[in-house]
C-alpha cells in the first residue's frame, strides 16, 4: 500500500503553508521543511513518496537536494520541482538529477495538485507494471504512467554522453500512428491494438542491452514511439523502420482502418560541434517524422543530413 505522505520544501513560509493546506485537502499527510538540509533529515527518518521542492532553496541547491534524495531513498519517490525558469537545459539538469515534473511557480497552485495526484498514480503504476523487468525488452513507458520524463531524459542523456566520448553513432527512430478522427482509434480499441502490434515488432528487433524504446504520451488519435539505437549504422536503422512499416501494413489490413497512417523519421547525433539536449534530440527526430510522408519513404541519408543540420 502506497502511503499518501508528502514532503514540502520551500524557504517561503506562505508557500509551505498554502501547499500543505492544499495537499491535506486531497488526503495527504504532509511534513514541511524550510531548506534542503532539514528536508534530508526528515526524509532519512520517514518515507515520503511525494516530494515537492522549490528550485532555489537554502543550505543545499534544489537540484543537488534532489540528487542526494535519490541516493538515500530506498523506496520509490516522485519529485515535483517549482521553478521560475522555462529553460530546457535547466530542466534537463533537473531530470538527470531525479526531478519527475516541473511546475512553473506562477501556475503552481492548481497544477501542483494535479501533478501530485498524477505522481501518486505513476508510483502505483510503476509498482504494478511488468515493464522494465530484466527478462523483458527495455521500454520506458510514459504513455501508461509507469515512467516519467526523468527516466527518458536521464537515460537518453547518458547514451548521448557515451556516444560523444566514444565518437560513436547514435540514432533515434521516431514512429507515429495517426488518424484525423479520434473515433477511429476508439472503435474496437484500434489505438491500443496498433500500439501493441508495433511494440511487439520493435521488441523483437531490439538488440539486447543496446537498443531501447520509449512509448510517449500522445493524443487519443495517435500513438508515439521513440526507438534509441546506439552503435548502429544507417542500414540497421533502415531495416528496423521497414520492419515496422511492414507490420503496420499487416495490422492495417486486418483492422480495416483505412484512414490510419504511419509516419517515421530519424535523427542522428552530430559527431562535431555542440550537442543538443536530450529533449532537443528527441525533437529533431519528431520533426523528421512529421515532415515525412508515409510511403514513399524519404532516403535515410537525406534524413541524416537534415537532422544534423537542424
Amino acid at each position: 500500500m502506497l502511503p499518501r505522505r508528502a514532503l514540502v520544501v520551500d524557504g517561503d513560509p506562505s508557500v509551505r503553508e498554502s501547499t500543505t493546506a492544499l495537499l491535506k485537502l486531497q488526503g495527504f499527510e504532509v511534513q514541511d521543511a524550510a531548506d534542503g538540509a532539514e528536508a534530508l533529515t526528515l526524509f532519512a527518518r520517514d518515507w515520503y513518496p511525494l516530494v515537492i521542492t522549490d528550485r532555489n532553496i537554502a543550505a543545499i541547491d534544489g537540484i543537488e537536494f534532489v540528487s542526494r534524495l535519490r541516493v538515500i531513498s530506498l523506496a520509490p519517490i516522485y519529485v515535483i520541482m517549482l521553478t521560475d525558469s522555462s529553460d530546457v537545459r535547466e530542466h534537463e539538469r533537473g531530470f538527470c538529477a531525479g526531478v519527475d515534473q516541473y511546475v512553473v511557480r506562477q501556475n503552481s497552485q492548481n497544477e501542483v495538485i494535479t501533478k501530485a495526484q498524477g505522481g501518486m498514480h505513476a508510483l502505483r503504476r510503476r509498482q504494478s507494471s511488468r515493464i522494465g523487468r530484466a527478462n523483458e525488452p527495455a521500454t520506458v513507458d510514459l504513455e501508461n504512467g509507469a515512467h516519467t520524463a526523468r527516466h527518458l531524459v536521464g537515460r537518453l542523456r547518458a547514451e548521448m554522453v557515451h556516444a560523444s566520448r566514444a565518437k560513436g553513432l547514435l540514432h533515434i527512430l521516431s514512429v507515429g500512428i495517426d488518424t484525423a478522427d479520434e473515433k477511429v482509434f476508439a472503435r474496437q480499441g484500434l489505438g491500443a491494438s496498433a500500439s501493441a502490434a508495433l511494440l511487439t515488432v520493435v521488441h523483437a528487433a531490439l538488440r539486447p542491452k543496446l537498443d531501447w524504446v520509449a512509448r510517449l504520451p500522445a493524443a487519443p488519435n495517435t500513438c508515439r514511439f521513440a526507438i534509441v539505437m546506439p552503435e548502429c549504422g544507417p542500414a540497421e536503422v533502415a531495416r528496423l523502420e521497414q520492419d515496422i512499416r511492414n507490420a503496420f501494413v499487416h495490422w492495417n489490413n486486418g483492422s480495416a482502418a483505412s484512414d490510419v497512417r504511419l509516419t517515421a523519421g530519424v535523427a542522428t547525433l552530430p559527431r562535431d560541434g555542440e550537442n543538443p539536449t536530450a529533449l532537443e534530440f528527441l525533437g529533431q527526430a519528431e520533426r523528421q517524422r512529421r515532415g515525412k510522408d508515409s510511403p514513399p519513404r524519404t532516403s535515410l541519408s537525406t534524413v541524416q543530413r537534415e537532422s544534423e543540420a537542424a
